[in-house]
Parts: structure tokens; sequence; C-alpha cells
């Protein structure tokens, strides 16, 4: 366990449910809690919501691997048996009695309002990023100007084409950023509708062209896969597609609490 502050026992929450599929007949929550060995997950119920929670030793937790992935893995097991709303990493109440009053009941009207919005609905993540050498060896097929520098610059140093490189780097930046919102919003356009809500993410490396989520209804489920299938057999290797879901509609839904709100 990675903590970073330490506390009287309190509660983490992880997402808000149903109340049904988690009645007390029900079988238990399997999932390791983010608190580790002795802190079982369970539920905090009020009406027909529940939150799913453990007991927390900790105050707060660094964001590490551990931790995130034993938050994520309680809610995609919630999501198993019902719609789910993913609540911010880090969340922690001083009691139960706290989450029933300043988050469900207080939040009842919006949390099945966002609970009816994700019904029946998932997330599929898309991540899309170049082939290396494809995109650099079709920038300079497409443009003569920066095969013409390129051809200026070889062989000779860096001292004697200082300027010839600079260009040339800036001309390469220029074609790769044109590239990157032409192909992107290609495949959006492509995928759009077919989702109920589409977001698209900032871009976290050089070669990545997409980073985008898709919250589809899970009967356009398998249409949607095929149009995935046919964008990456379209591409014949210039670019290569990332696909993962069905998941919790982490980019969609994030419920956030301020505990100290009147």
């Amino acid at each position: 366990m990675d903590t970073t502050s330490f506390m009287d026992v309190g509660t983490y929450i992880y997402c808000i449910a149903r109340a049904e599929p988690f009645a007390d007949s029900a079988a238990p929550i399997l999932a390791k809690s983010i608190g580790g060995p002795g802190y079982p997950v369970y539920t905090v119920r009020f009406m027909d919501l529940v939150a799913i929670v453990s007991d927390s030793p900790a105050a707060r937790y660094d964001v590490g691997r551990q931790n995130t992935l034993a938050h994520q893995r309680v809610i995609e097991e919630v999501m198993s048996r019902s719609e789910v709303l993913p609540v911010r990493f880090n969340t922690i109440a001083k009691s139960q009695q706290q989450i029933q009053d300043r988050l469900l009941k207080r939040k009842f009207g919006e949390l099945h309002y966002l609970l009816r919005h994700v019904r029946g609905r998932a997330e599929l993540g898309l991540k899309v990023f170049w082939n290396r050498e494809r995109l650099f060896a079709d920038i300079a097929s497409e443009s003569a100007q920066i095969r013409a520098l390129r051809d200026t610059i070889a062989g000779k140093s860096p001292e004697e084409t200082h300027y010839q490189r600079i260009q040339l780097g800036q001309l390469i930046e220029e074609t790769i950023i044109r590239k990157r919102d032409e192909d992107a919003d290609a495949i959006v356009q492509v995928l759009r509708p077919l989702a109920f809500e589409t977001k698209v993410n900032k871009i976290l490396t050089d070669m990545m062209v997409l980073n985008a989520a898709f919250l589809v209804a899970e009967n356009n489920g398998q249409a949607f896969d095929a149009k995935v299938n046919e964008l990456d057999d379209t591409q014949q290797g210039r670019l290569i597609l990332k696909y993962v879901g069905p998941l919790p509609p982490y980019n969609f839904v994030n419920v956030v609490v301020h505990w100290d709100e009147e």
C-alpha cells in the first residue's frame, strides 16, 4: 500500500451504482481494496443507490500504478452487475453517514440522471499512433521542398547546414501537425455516428495521432468494433490502433465530492 498520509479509519469511495444488484443476498465484491488486506469492499446504501466503498487507513493515496489499478478494478467489477458512476480517485469520507448525507442524499437526483445517461452504454477507448518510418517516408514523398532540404543537408556537417536544418525541422513539424489533424479528424468522423458521445483527449506522445473515448450503446458495440477493424485494415500498417473496452465511463462521468459544501 502506497500512501502519503494516515488518519483514523475513513471510508474510501470508488463509485456509485444501483442498489438492487448489491442487496443482502448478492455475492460480495471480490476485488481487492485500495487499503489492502483487511479492508474489504462493501456498500453504503441510501434508498435505491449505493456507494461502493472500503474502510481506509489513509487520508490520501499516491497516484501510482498499484493504487490506480486497485481503484479501477473495483469499479470494473461493479460494472459487471450495474451501470456505474466512477468517483474521482482519492475521494475519502470521514464516515458512512457522511456518504449518505453529503453524497447519496444531497446528489440523489443528479446521480439518478447520470445513471440513466450511461445505462446500456459503455466506454470504448481508441489510441492511434503513426508508424514512425512510414510517417517520415510519407512526409518526404509528399513534399519536394522537404526532399530538397534533406538532400542539401546529406553528407554535410551541422555547422555548414545550420539554417537548412532549422528550416527542415520547422517544415516537418508543421507537416506533422497538419497530418495529425487530418488523420484524427478522418477517424473521428467515421466513428462518431456510431457513438452516443465522443471525447477527444490530449495527445500524449509525438507519434500519437488520436486519443479518444466513445460512449457506445450495447446494441451498437459490434458495429463499432467492426468499423474500428475496418479502419485498421485500410491503414495497412501506416497507423497503429490500440482499442480497449468495454470500460466504465471514466471519460464521461467523474463524480466529484466537496465535503465542505453546505
